[in-house]
């Protein structure tokens, strides 16, 4: 083809045609831009189409790691919210100076040795988020959702550093020096403890001040961790639904 408009050049010169000449090499030029601009137009189809498989590779995968966490986010929801009833009622025996309920005191009070980090793990949002893909996304909810759930993942960092250090600086040091663990560890923990060791002095808890403000900062940590949990499950939940949407999945 080359060789071809090669030619034509050659003979209109040699043939003294210049005014052709120029029409005809201002036509090659022309020719010449058209095809850019088509290779151009077919390139950038093709890195369209290549992107829009991979986010929808992405979705689909961050949609299937959304579901199976379900559970786990439930079941700790749930466990975090009995750890608050039964701190609270720690306060409450305490409160009531009622020596009547030692017993029910040494079943509660296993809550104030218990704690559990969020500890959550979403390696193909967090490499969605890492390798920068957020910027080629044109769901305006899903970007808005999506920075969201990250956020919260890094949230939850801090917040499981702030439940070990008061669990590591304050709670243990207390159980440690005042309770018999074995006697008020929750009954999930005492079948791998063994029985036995000094008796812990429930009545001098009923007047212990850093007891008291050690429980008390131990229920706000928890209702703290509650409120997160359940503000990221209706998170998860709409992120879900997006990407369910997006990708024409059955509810």
């Amino acid at each position: 083809m080359i060789k071809f408009f090669r030619k034509i050049r050659y003979n209109l010169m040699s043939e003294n045609k210049t005014s052709k000449y120029f029409k005809y090499a201002i036509g090659e030029i022309i020719l010449v831009v058209i095809g850019i601009l088509i290779a151009l137009q077919i390139n950038n189809w093709n890195q369209k189409r290549l992107q829009k498989l991979t986010l929808s590779n992405y979705y689909e995968r961050m949609h299937e790691e959304l579901e199976s966490s379900r559970d786990k986010l439930d079941n700790l929801i749930n466990g975090i919210d009995s750890l608050v009833i039964l701190n609270r009622k720690t306060l409450e025996i305490l409160s009531s100076n009622n020596k009547n309920s030692i017993p029910t005191l040494q079943k509660t009070l296993g809550a104030l040795g218990t704690a559990w980090v969020n500890n959550f793990n979403y390696p193909i949002v967090q490499e969605f988020m890492n390798e920068g893909y957020l910027a080629k996304v044109n769901n305006t909810k899903i970007k808005e959702e999506l920075q969201a759930f990250s956020f919260q993942l890094n949230r939850f960092k801090a917040l499981d550093k702030g439940i070990g250090d008061q669990y590591v600086l304050t709670i243990e040091p207390f159980i440690n020096k005042h309770l018999n663990y074995s006697q008020i560890a929750l009954d999930r923990y005492k079948t791998s403890l063994v029985s036995g060791g000094p008796d812990t002095d429930f009545e001098r808890l009923f007047n212990n001040l850093e007891a008291w403000n050690i429980i008390t900062l131990k229920l706000e940590m928890l209702v703290t961790q509650k409120a997160i949990l359940k503000e990221f499950k209706a998170m998860r939940e709409r992120l879900t639904n997006l990407l369910n949407s997006e990708l024409n999945l059955k509810p």
